[in-house]
């Protein structure tokens, strides 16, 4: 897909292209609730988003995007019903970007977050959640597949951060009313195994 010059673009030339992107994600304000919001478009400068909620210029935000993970910066202008986020990354995340983004950007069609590609299995089981600080808690587990958990816990890391679920990498995607979802870094077969072994399989949601 060739890249687009959308309605965020600024007066300066910017050094990396823009491509436009539809993803579902999320973002945190500094009230540590999260929010809907839709990617527009992105370059690994600065995206374009959607939401209802209404924000503030200079407002911080952490964003995960489906398929991108997760992001933070701040707003730099506003639009109505959308906003432009200037990204704040190391030069290791914006390589990263640089690679995802055209990637993303020249398929036809992206699955949806919501459409799990790998059923999820009900777990009467616990797993030991380490927050990025290092504290440490036994939670139960809610459900799991190959590509993520729902874990019924008390901590509400931002979205985007890394935990370890047993010995597994996790980014954090959603908060929810009785914990957090989180999405396994590195999915395979393993991750079901070393989590719920022998559990029973349900339907895909």
């Amino acid at each position: 897909m060739t890249p687009v010059d959308g309605q965020f673009e600024g007066p300066n030339k910017r050094r990396y292209p823009r491509y436009a992107l539809s993803l579902p994600g999320r973002f945190m304000r500094a009230d540590k609730l999260d929010y809907p919001c839709r990617l527009i478009d992105i370059s690994v400068e600065s995206a374009g988003l959607t939401t209802p909620v209404p924000l503030r210029v200079g407002e911080k935000l952490i964003v995960y995007l489906t398929h991108l993970g997760g992001l933070e910066g701040n707003v730099v202008r506003l639009f109505p019903g959308s906003f432009a986020l200037e990204i704040s990354a190391t030069q290791r995340k914006r390589d990263k970007l640089a690679h995802q983004i055209p990637r993303l950007a020249a398929q036809s069609e992206i699955p949806e977050g919501d459409e799990r590609q790998y059923p999820r299995v009900s777990a009467d089981e616990a797993a030991l959640v380490t927050l990025a600080d290092g504290n440490a808690m036994v939670c139960p587990l809610h459900d799991v597949s190959l590509s993520g958990a729902a874990i019924v816990t008390p901590a509400r890391p931002p979205l985007g951060a890394e935990v370890m679920v047993d010995k597994r990498r996790a980014i954090v995607v959603r908060h929810h009313e009785r914990g957090i979802a989180v999405e396994f870094v590195n999915e395979g077969q393993r991750g079901l195994h070393a989590l719920s072994g022998g559990l029973r399989a349900q339907p895909p949601r």
